[in-house]
């Protein structure tokens, strides 16, 4: 396996509403890959993205936002944390969809790191704009926890 060259430089961020972790989780991502501050803050990136109340943002107009910023973005379906490492080792970070609580709705996320781990296998850190403590912005989940959180329900 090819030695880690770096992690996604990410700043975590808390979302403002119910409604925009998409968006937070791209203005992260977006700073991450240099985008200045002022041009991708959360409201800004949402005017591009359109996230609304009660029904967050769709995975398409995320990646037409990325791409608005100069950014190529990549919907993979179904990937493996290995490749979230791959990724991140190249300092490239991740949005994510999963289900940290076991809610009836899908929540949006950012990976920038995945560490080998004897006991785990892989650890995953991830920006999380939305944990219910509200001092906390960053999740450290183990690689068989995070499988069994990482997926997205179909919209209702």
């Amino acid at each position: 396996m090819a030695g880690k060259k770096a992690r996604a430089e990410v700043t975590p961020v808390r979302q403002q509403n119910q409604y925009n972790c998409v968006t937070t989780s791209l203005a992260m991502a977006l700073r991450a890959l240099g985008v200045p501050d002022s041009e991708c803050s959360v409201h800004r990136v949402n005017k591009v993205v359109g996230a609304m109340p009660l029904q967050g943002a769709a995975w398409e107009p995320m990646l037409a936002a990325a791409n608005h910023y100069g950014m190529r973005a990549t919907l993979t379906l179904p990937s493996t944390v290995r490749q979230l490492k791959s990724w991140t080792d190249e300092g490239k970070p991740v949005v994510i969809a999963w289900n940290p609580e076991g809610r009836e709705w899908s929540h949006a996320s950012l990976v920038f790191d995945v560490v080998e781990d004897q006991e785990h296998g892989f650890l995953v850190h991830i920006a999380d704009p939305n944990i219910p403590d509200p001092d906390e912005t960053v999740r450290v989940v183990p690689k068989k926890e995070f499988y069994s959180k990482w997926y997205e329900k179909a919209p209702q």
